[in-house]
């Protein structure tokens, strides 16, 4: 396996800053990212993972459903769009684009999701709590924003040294 296939685009990059392309049709180059990005997901350990977090501007995303008990493998969702949000949730937030540093952030306590599923058939899921906060900060990516958007300008500003470090980790990563 290419190791670079599995390789975690870090802060700094400039596509986690933009935002992703709608997939009009799921083509081979479609579903090979769709392959790389549940791949990644596990190797990885994660609960979510955005396209962009592995390089590709398509909007695309997956989660670990059987860390929530939902059944075997990632689902992955193209085309993601929020149609309901409920409550407010404060929980601490992490992301495998920003290694080592963990907030916490207020999300609605539950969603639902549309989009399609990896064989373009029409998807909705809901989520509550830690579920819910996957969905909604993998949307997120999708639209160019990380979780340390929603901090206080103090917050960010002492974050700064951590966030400059992984900068730099980014900028290697593209040597």
């Amino acid at each position: 396996m290419n190791t670079k296939e599995c390789r975690i685009v870090l802060y700094g990059n400039s596509i986690l800053r933009t935002k992703t392309a709608e997939v009009k049709e799921i083509t081979h180059d479609v579903r090979k990212v769709i392959e790389d990005l549940k791949r990644t997901l596990i190797l990885k350990n994660g609960l979510g993972l955005a396209a962009n977090q592995i390089g590709s501007s398509l909007r695309i995303f997956c989660y670990n459903s059987e860390y929530f008990n939902l059944g075997p493998g990632p689902v992955v969702i193209i085309n993601p769009e929020i149609v309901h949000k409920e409550g407010t949730y404060e929980s601490e937030e992490a992301c495998l684009s920003l290694p080592g540093i963990t907030e916490v952030v207020a999300r609605a306590q539950k969603v639902t999701v549309r989009g399609l599923s990896e064989n373009g058939q029409e998807l909705i899921v809901s989520g509550s709590d830690l579920l819910a906060r996957v969905f909604q900060h993998e949307i997120d990516h999708l639209n160019g924003i990380l979780f340390i958007d929603y901090l206080s300008p103090l917050r960010k500003k002492m974050l700064k040294k951590e966030l400059d470090e992984i900068i730099k980790l980014a900028q290697k990563q593209c040597e």
